[in-house]
């Protein structure tokens, strides 16, 4: 029998710590990918649920019989499970039959920390004719 025949045939230790080494660098990557993704998916459905409830608030205010007094006013909502700081600040324009409408959407943090502001929402009511 030749010298080393009967010698079993693996990796060496070098190749196993490449090739841990290749996994891990990629592990790494793509957790970072996933990450990314997640906090992506987050931001856009913050923005969607602020914009909802921000044409909600508008088509309410165009429903009214009268056109609503300029101001500010704060309000809070539970909408899509999240909780949300809305500021709606009515003004006049250079008509006197249109108003604008600015509206701000804030998200609440479920750890009670600073609410986040998600959407500016600018529209314009006019005064209906009868």
């Amino acid at each position: 029998m030749p010298v080393g025949a009967g010698r079993a045939r693996g990796f060496t230790l070098m190749e196993v710590m490449i090739a841990l080494m290749i996994f891990g660098l990629l592990a790494a990557m793509l957790q970072q990918v996933a990450s990314g993704y997640m906090s992506n998916y987050r931001r856009i459905e913050s923005q969607t649920m602020a914009s909802w409830i921000a044409q909600n608030r508008l088509t309410e205010m165009r429903l009214q019989d009268q056109m609503p007094a300029t101001g500010q006013s704060d309000d809070e909502l539970e909408f899509g499970g999240h909780e949300w700081e809305v500021e709606t600040d009515v003004s006049n324009t250079e008509d006197s039959a249109i108003r604008r409408v600015e509206i701000t959407l804030y998200r609440v943090q479920p750890n009670h920390g600073n609410p986040v502001q998600q959407l500016v929402f600018t529209g314009f009511l006019g005064q209906r004719n009868r």
